[in-house]
C-alpha cells in the first residue's frame, strides 16, 4: 500500500484535487485510514489508466465514469469466460466436443456451413 502523496509523486501529471474528484466519482476506491487514502497495486493501476484516458487521450471528466464502467464490465466478462473455459475443460471429451461444436454454430462459425 502507498499513500496519496506517494501515488501523486509516481503519477507526474496527477494533481491531488483531480484524484479526489475521481475518488468522489467512484472511479477509484482506495482504503482510508487516519492518515488519509491508501492505494494498493490495483488502485494504482486504475489511477494510471484513468490518467492515460484523461491526460493522454483527452477524454473529458464527464466521460470517464462511463468508460470505466465499460472497462469493469469487460473485466467481469473476461473473468466469467475464464471460469466457463475451466469448467468446460474439466468435462469428458464428448461433452467438450459437443459444447465446442454448438458454440461455433451459435456464433455462426460452423465449418459445415463454410464449405460452399
Amino acid at each position: 500500500m502507498i499513500s496519496e502523496q506517494q501515488l501523486i509523486a509516481r503519477m507526474k501529471r496527477l494533481k491531488a484535487e483531480v484524484l479526489h474528484h475521481w475518488i468522489e466519482q467512484g472511479l477509484i476506491a482506495p482504503q482510508r485510514d487516519a492518515g488519509g487514502f491508501l492505494f494498493d497495486e490495483l488502485d494504482e493501476a486504475r489511477v494510471a489508466l484513468v490518467c492515460d484516458l484523461h491526460y493522454g487521450m483527452g477524454c473529458e471528466q464527464e466521460s470517464l465514469p462511463v468508460i470505466m464502467r465499460l472497462v469493469d464490465q469487460l473485466h467481469e466478462t473476461r473473468h466469467s469466460l475464464r471460469a466457463i473455459t475451466v469448467a468446460v475443460s474439466e468435462q469428458p471429451d464428448d461433452v467438450r466436443v459437443a459444447i465446442t461444436t454448438r458454440t461455433r454454430v451459435v456464433l455462426g462459425r460452423n465449418p459445415a456451413d463454410q464449405k460452399s
